[in-house]
């Protein structure tokens, strides 16, 4: 049986913004994170709140109910008498991506009626073309993600210690389809196929990519860099590709909420850096493609953090003082913090190389060293707070 929990995080902006008929609520995230189910619990939310069924409607317009929709007309020509042009409506129209010129019809039901209107997408491009031509001003995005580690020890943790529940979250990751009690073959087999519906649906169709084999190059590089500084004239050379593909790729790696981008940030000079780091959507289905190396643990770890900062509404990129570096430098509501992450201090010389970055900075906004070799929460005798990654991931004390 499938087991389910409430994401409040994501809970809460849609209530936040429910009843708001002047804007559409968009949840964007990878394939298979959660945002159908959302949908399906704040659906759940408002019959317990007495709306009755004749007054929402949802569509899954990847479902083969909806196989004959193919463009905004199509979609038009179904929803006509479903829906009043006044009072309450609630309609839901989950992976819209799917129709052709879908924001014709969304933009004609905002203009046309009163009902309040949720969508989902599996790539950004939603937002920085198509829905944005039609509604600016009009739309407010809820990002999401797989599951935090605390949703998935929630979800899955059934009483375990922690530090085994995070050494499974490590090695599958976060989405909620993924049961590693179905054995190690199953859930490749799982990220296998959720891998290539993203990659071949997402990107090599969405993208109209003519040659997917140098799409999955670029994939590849980036999961094996995951957390290193990137030059795209760099992969260019080392993969025998025009520097235009390589731009391309990357945009499209984005767009399919595959791949975020942290942009480099000198703190002295207060100037971008042309070569930004990459992280991954997240660490199972990484793994799952390329391996699992314990070479690289410290930059999945890493990685981890980054997501989990995102999550937490933070502004994030990397930070450089002069040869130093700080893994990551984040904001939100004006108040600045910087984060370092390791495995762990394995000697002197390990923790004063990994103190050095944010010790050289000397103002006074809060500077945190997060380890996975690490309990308690604890701080260095110039203010350097020291903090486990299971704690900081668990919210305990941070």
């Amino acid at each position: 049986m499938n087991k389910m929990i409430e994401r409040p995080t994501y809970m809460s902006k849609l209530e936040a913004f429910r009843d708001d008929r002047g804007h559409v609520k968009v949840l964007s995230g990878v394939r298979r994170c959660g945002k159908s189910t959302l949908l399906m619990q704040f659906m759940e939310k408002l019959r317990l709140e007495g709306i009755p069924e004749d007054e929402m409607l949802l569509m899954n317009l990847e479902s083969s109910s909806y196989s004959d929709i193919k463009d905004n007309s199509d979609l038009d020509n179904f929803l006509k008498g479903k829906i009043p042009a006044k009072g309450r409506f609630y309609i839901f129209l989950d992976e819209i991506q799917r129709v052709k010129d879908w924001e014709r019809t969304v933009n004609s039901l905002m203009v046309d009626t009163e009902a309040d209107i949720y969508i989902t997408g599996s790539n950004a491009h939603l937002l920085s073309t198509d829905l944005s031509t039609y509604l600016t001003g009009r739309y407010v995005e809820i990002r999401m993600l797989p599951l935090s580690f605390k949703e998935y020890n929630e979800l899955r943790g059934d009483g375990r210690r922690t530090d085994d529940v995070f050494r499974e979250y490590f090695e599958t990751g976060g989405f909620p389809g993924i049961d590693p009690t179905l054995g190690k073959h199953a859930v490749s087999a799982i990220l296998d196929d959720l891998y290539s519906s993203i990659v071949y649906r997402d990107m090599v169709s969405r993208g109209k990519i003519r040659k997917p084999e140098e799409l999955d190059k670029i994939m590849t590089y980036l999961m094996l860099n995951i957390g290193n500084l990137i030059e795209s004239t760099k992969i260019s050379k080392e993969l025998h590709l025009n520097p235009r593909t390589v731009e391309r790729y990357l945009e499209v790696a984005q767009s399919a909420c595959m791949f975020y981008r942290a942009d480099r940030f000198d703190l002295k000079s207060t100037v971008f850096s042309p070569t930004p780091k990459y992280y991954f959507v997240d660490p199972g289905l990484r793994n799952n493609a390329v391996g699992r190396a314990s070479a690289d643990r410290g930059k999945v770890l890493e990685n981890i953090v980054y997501l989990e900062l995102l999550r937490r509404g933070y502004e994030i990129v990397v930070g450089k003082w002069d040869s130093k570096e700080v893994d990551f430098v984040t904001e939100k509501d004006g108040r600045k913090a910087y984060w370092q992450v390791c495995w762990g201090y394995y000697d002197e010389d390990t923790e004063k190389r990994e103190l050095a970055p944010l010790r050289a900075i000397k103002d006074n906004n809060p500077k945190t060293v997060i380890m996975m070799d690490h309990t308690g929460n604890t701080v260095t005798r110039d203010g350097i707070r020291e903090l486990g990654v299971i704690d900081f991931l668990l919210g305990v004390q941070s």
